[in-house]
């Protein structure tokens, strides 16, 4: 990165103790460079070490747990023994898309009269609505499962009730402090939830319900009149969900998300497969960048730009060509997506450029009719480029709607409670939310933002963003040992993200750019030598005549279905630069 060789940058070395590192690297059988990293995620006993390389099924906690679960379970089978109709309602994302595939497909395999809702953005809003209750209790439903949502609709499910129907809610999102008055709420965060694991997505808490239902289905002894469903089945759109709602892979996240790629990688549900063919993703193992990158930006477009049920179509079909339409469509529409992102992120820059001059802490930046739909996406953009929190701001009819976006050290929603009287409405997690104000109030919302922000730190100013390094590496380190286990330390995302590695003396050889804009070179030091790439870090050629510490990722990837190691680079800088120690 360009900006890296400005040393925007502080470079943080978390080097842990020696002595823990080589007894679990000679109890785990693995390199000390992977004992390193081991320790550094907090693992640091083979105990830990082993469940953490070796994760299977048997380590998902009791899904019984998990408040009001015997509860929900009970109403599911009372309403398929009575026959009657379940609609499982969901959000428009990559996750609440997945989670209603998963419930629909195991209710449907089970043979209950049960259907499907996805709202529409921008008719629907999120979450249940007034108008969807009155729908869905117009075609007859008597029960709603509404999965990614529900758990701040107490009006919507008041009504559901007075017009008899019931109501359980499967959600992950932060409870309010008055439930919803359904007839089962199953969410880990609830306080009195005995779940041990309280970082589930939605898909997460949706699998373990479905693991509920089968267990008591296996004591009734359903499964010798009906075939029993392989719940691993399952576990690629629950692996999808997972990475693209950006929880913590860690606990039963990993376990779904390192079985559910091979699940993934297999191909054999058919709307993966057509999905996989039209993002052009290679035959063979597949990552979590996969799923970022290619997979579901792709069925996240329909939520964005149009009606996301087709996702929940794809996903549970069986019909190939059916598939290959669908997937079709979707690459159609995430194309749309990328071009109305393209022209909101041009003028998103200039206002923001502006700001920046003017040294904002907060970007606000609006423009009249924008797609709500790819706010979020730019507001992180921003975010990413500037290291500020960003809020972009679509206006329509003299209203204000958008998404925020927060960096670390900054909870966005905090924030914004403190500027409440300025909005109409706003709500979301520590690094994400969405508001909505009256147009007329986006100035005074502008300053009196940029102040709060401004406040939480001592001196008004925003630390510059970190680099964490995992370990100082002498290059011989990256041998055939710890290729292997970069294996078994994935999959990486939040919570478990790939090691940086830092050579502190490093000579560049065979120096060359690609593209016009992208590095790659080879690094030697004392030791060993790797071929690394760094992309858009041209600017970085100027300081390769002497010796420079590079940080870099060692990274697997697939190519033409085998695995190549391959190291991207992170940043390079003059070896004699300091190097703070991670406190």
């Amino acid at each position: 990165m360009a900006s890296e060789t400005r040393h925007t940058r502080d470079w943080i070395v978390n080097e842990p103790p020696p002595e823990i590192c080589l007894a679990l690297a000679k109890d785990l059988g693995i390199s000390p460079l992977t004992a390193r990293i081991l320790v550094n995620r907090g693992i640091n006993n083979a105990t830990l070490g082993d469940g953490f390389l070796n994760p299977t099924l048997k380590s998902m906690h009791d899904p019984f747990l998990m408040k009001d679960m015997r509860r929900a379970v009970r109403e599911v089978l009372r309403a398929i023994d009575a026959g009657q109709m379940i609609t499982v309602h969901g959000d428009y994302d990559v996750d609440g898309t997945c989670s209603v595939s998963v419930l629909y497909g195991f209710l449907k395999a089970l043979g209950a009269r049960v259907d499907y809702y996805i709202p529409v953005r921008t008719q629907d809003g999120y979450g249940l609505n007034i108008e969807t209750v009155r729908r869905l209790h117009a075609k007859g439903t008597d029960l709603i499962i509404t999965v990614d949502c529900g758990i701040s609709n107490a009006d919507e499910i008041r009504l559901a009730k007075q017009l008899g129907m019931k109501t359980i809610v499967v959600d992950h999102h932060t409870v309010p402090e008055v439930l919803p008055p359904a007839v089962a709420v199953l969410n880990p965060l609830r306080s009195d939830c005995d779940f041990p694991f309280k970082g589930l997505a939605a898909v997460g808490v949706t699998f373990n319900f479905v693991v509920a239902l089968r267990s008591e289905l296996r004591k009734r002894g359903i499964f010798k009149i009906i075939p029993e469903p392989d719940l691993r089945e399952y576990l690629d759109l629950v692996a999808l969900g997972t990475v693209a709602d950006v929880v913590p892979l860690v606990d039963e996240n990993r376990v779904f998300v390192r079985l559910g790629l091979e699940v993934l990688s297999s191909r054999r549900r058919a709307g993966v497969s057509a999905l996989m063919d039209r993002a052009q993703v290679e035959v063979g193992p597949i990552s979590t960048r996969t799923i970022s990158f290619r997979l579901a930006p792709r069925i996240n477009a329909a939520g964005r730009m149009s009606d996301a049920s087709i996702c929940v179509e794809l996903l549970t079909t069986t019909s190939y060509g059916r598939a290959t339409e669908l997937a079709e469509e979707l690459e159609q529409l995430n194309r749309a997506r990328q071009g109305e992102e393209k022209e909101i992120l041009h003028n998103a820059l200039a206002q923001a450029e502006e700001q920046i001059d003017l040294n904002r802490r907060a970007l606000v930046v609006a423009g009249v009719d924008w797609n709500r739909g790819v706010l979020g996406i730019v507001a992180s953009r921003l975010m990413e480029k500037y290291h500020r929190p960003a809020f972009l701001m679509g206006i329509e009819d003299g209203f204000a709607k958008g998404s925020a976006r927060s960096i670390d050290g900054i909870n966005i929603v905090e924030a914004l409670n403190s500027v409440g009287d300025l909005l109409a409405t706003w709500g979301g997690h520590s690094a994400a939310a969405g508001l909505s104000l009256d147009a007329v109030n986006l100035e005074a919302f502008r300053d009196r933002i940029d102040e709060s922000i401004a406040n939480v730190f001592d001196d008004g100013t925003i630390p510059r963003p970190r680099l964490k390094i995992d370990s100082e590496v002498e290059l011989h380190e990256i041998d055939r040992q710890f290729i292997v286990d970069l294996n078994k330390l994935a999959p990486f995302g939040a919570g478990n993200p790939e090691p940086t590695l830092l050579s502190r003396r490093s000579k560049a050889l065979n120096v060359r750019v690609i593209s016009n804009k992208h590095l790659r070179a080879r690094f030697k030091d004392e030791s060993g030598m790797i071929e690394g790439f760094g992309f858009a870090m041209r600017d970085a050629i100027g300081m390769l005549d002497d010796t420079v510490a590079i940080a870099f990722v060692p990274r697997l990837v697939s190519n033409r279905g085998e695995s190549k190691f391959e190291v991207q680079l992170k940043g390079v800088r003059p070896s004699e630069l300091v190097f703070e120690n991670e406190p």
